[in-house]
């Protein structure tokens, strides 16, 4: 059966300006021109879409979305240093209240958060999002998640961040979270996360887009291409539906910039993410923070991305973290790096689930 999808216009212009103001400004002078008394038009906008994310809306027949704020490139969020078991770490710490700490994944920065903790503002609300120093003498092996998760708790420690917390991590990042929730449930007010690492752990239920990049990454070749091209970090933009400026792109390099060992986080994590049958102390982890949260009554909000990454719509994994108790779901438009496909749709469900937990 064949539909008629042509658009019920005849003209179309198709224009891009530097930001909302001027567009506004734009769109306010065609007004004053006395165009609409004699034209029906309609304007729809909002940030450009990166070919995958044009390529997915058009499958799925998706409208075109309304303009929210801008998405500035550059974060305006200013940060501060703690001393963390001997090494610098940077983290932001925006707004006075109740402690929302945001978790990043492999590859991001807290950059990644720059759009998602604006929505907080006037939540009462103290918004920390923090950063780590390289380790020294690093090789394979040395950013295994057991570090990560010495090294978080370390920093909740320097920064006191102990009671009525709430964890908000996206990849590796939420099982950080996950990880140190376990271990202070008395302490955690609510967990937020979005396409975190859990079962099942078979080869099928990973993305099909990214299984040969995994794949690669656990042969010698894939090592030597992440320490000396950089591989995983240039591969980051493959799977984001939205069109990063060079601005952007350019802060998301910068912590893996220099050559060689300053890359290691890239790879060693993504090597960690247990497949198959194989045993190891941190698919060990992370089958026991699976059963933990099938159990405990911490609220929780999941941010799955439409159609998702690792949580893709009709998975398995999502299937099965749809049965945790004390759990509300609410999608945002993305594949796997939902905080940068859509920053103001998951702040928006962020700051609502959180006026829930909070009055």
């Amino acid at each position: 059966m064949l539909f008629d999808r042509r658009a019920p216009y005849d003209f179309f212009s198709v224009y891009h300006v530097p930001d909302v103001v001027t567009q506004r400004q734009f769109e306010a002078g065609i007004a004053a021109s006395g165009w609409y008394d004699y034209f029906e038009q309609v304007n729809i906008s909002g940030a450009a879409l990166s070919p995958v994310g044009a390529l997915l809306n058009n499958v799925a027949l998706l409208p075109p979305t309304p303009q929210g704020p801008q998405i500035p490139p550059v974060s305006p969020i200013t940060k501060q240093r703690v001393n963390v078991l001997g090494r610098t770490m940077t983290y932001a710490d925006e707004g006075a209240g109740v402690p929302v700490v945001f978790v990043h994944g492999d590859v991001m920065s807290s950059f990644l958060w720059r759009n998602v903790i604006p929505h907080l503002d006037g939540q009462r609300t103290r918004s920390l999002a923090g950063d780590s120093d390289k380790l020294p003498d690093a090789g394979p092996g040395t950013y295994a998640f057991a570090t990560h998760a010495r090294y978080f708790d370390a920093w909740m420690e320097a920064l006191d961040l102990r009671d009525g917390v709430v964890l908000v991590g996206h990849d590796g990042g939420a099982n950080v979270t996950f990880d140190w929730a376990m271990r202070h449930e008395d302490q955690v007010r609510g967990l937020a996360f979005s396409e975190a690492i859990t079962p099942p752990f078979d080869w099928e239920d990973w993305p099909a887009q990214m299984r040969p990049q995994f794949q690669y990454l656990r042969t010698a070749e894939g090592e030597r291409d992440v320490l000396e091209n950089n591989f995983f970090v240039n591969a980051a933009p493959q799977s984001i539906t939205r069109m990063l400026t060079p601005a952007e792109f350019t802060e998301i390099v910068r912590p893996y910039a220099q050559p060689g060992e300053d890359r290691r986080p890239t790879t060693d994590w993504p090597r960690e993410v247990p497949f198959d049958n194989d045993r190891s102390q941190t698919r060990t982890a992370l089958e026991a923070q699976a059963a933990w949260l099938a159990d405990t009554s911490i609220p929780r909000l999941h941010l799955p991305g439409v159609p998702g990454g690792i949580a893709r719509l009709g998975g398995r994994k999502r299937r099965l973290i749809s049965t945790w108790p004390s759990l509300i779901e609410a999608p945002v438009p993305g594949l796997h790096w939902t905080p940068e496909d859509a920053p103001h749709a998951m702040g928006s469900a962020l700051a609502e689930w959180l006026r829930s937990l909070i009055n």
